[in-house]
Parts: C-alpha cells; sequence; structure tokens
C-alpha cells in the first residue's frame, strides 16, 4: 500500500476562511509575517501589496502579471522572496496584488506546493507537510 510520511503537522480553524497556515515572508534582512491560506486552485502565490511594501520591494518593478477570475482580472508584480511555512523554508517567485484594497494571502502551486508534500484530513482539521524529497525516520 503507498504510503506517504510528514515532517510537519498544523491543526486549522473551521470557517469560511479557508485553510490558512502562519507564514514569514522574507527579503534579506527584512521579514513579515502573516496567515494565508491554501489553495490548491491558485496557479500561483499572491500576497497582500503592504507586506511587499513591508519588504522593502518596489512592487512595480517586480514582473508584471495579470490573472484572470471569476470577477474579471487583478494585476500584480512578482518578486522572488523566502517563505517559510512551518519551518520549511523554500525562496519563490511570489506576486503581490497592485492594489493595495486587495486584503487576501494565497499559497498556490507554483513557488510553494510544487516544492513541498502536502496533506490535508479536513475531518480532523489537520495540515500535513514536509519538503518534498523528505525521507522519513
Amino acid at each position: 500500500m503507498p504510503r506517504l510520511e510528514f515532517s510537519h503537522r498544523r491543526s486549522y480553524a473551521p470557517g469560511v476562511d479557508g485553510i490558512s497556515v502562519p507564514v514569514v515572508l522574507s527579503n534579506g534582512d527584512e521579514t513579515v509575517d502573516l496567515l494565508a491560506s491554501i489553495d490548491t486552485g491558485a496557479s500561483n502565490c499572491l500576497f497582500e501589496r503592504e507586506h511587499g511594501e513591508l519588504l522593502n520591494l518596489k512592487i512595480e518593478t517586480g514582473d508584471p502579471r495579470t490573472f484572470r477570475t471569476a470577477t474579471g482580472r487583478i494585476e500584480t508584480f512578482g518578486h522572488v522572496v523566502e517563505l517559510d511555512v512551518l519551518g520549511l523554508k523554500v525562496e519563490a517567485m511570489v506576486y503581490f496584488f497592485a492594489d493595495e484594497r486587495i486584503v487576501k494571502n494565497l499559497l498556490g502551486r507554483n513557488g510553494w506546493l510544487d516544492r513541498v508534500r502536502f496533506g490535508l484530513v479536513d475531518h480532523d482539521l489537520e495540515v500535513y507537510i514536509a519538503a518534498y524529497d523528505f525521507e522519513g525516520e
């Protein structure tokens, strides 16, 4: 029978805000702590503009990208930062919303889910993660 092993487990709160986990974003010596929702439907990691500004990023100098959603187009700018999710650190291109009114943080497929092993037991309100190449004990 197939078997997966994980190095980290985290309980999450039930509710309408999705499955949120603590994240630390870093750019050089600057860091910002936030909560982000794990979104398997999001193609990329997306964060509030304010978080990028707190990292001293010049948002508009990043890689421009438009995302299309059910409600319209969303303009973003990509920057390479370090993501620390439950102690697992990865460097990735993430996108910050151009519009400061968008208050949402998402961990998506490219930049996070493609770099970790991810498990979910929603009945128990628990998330399991490990580095992709985690060997177990």
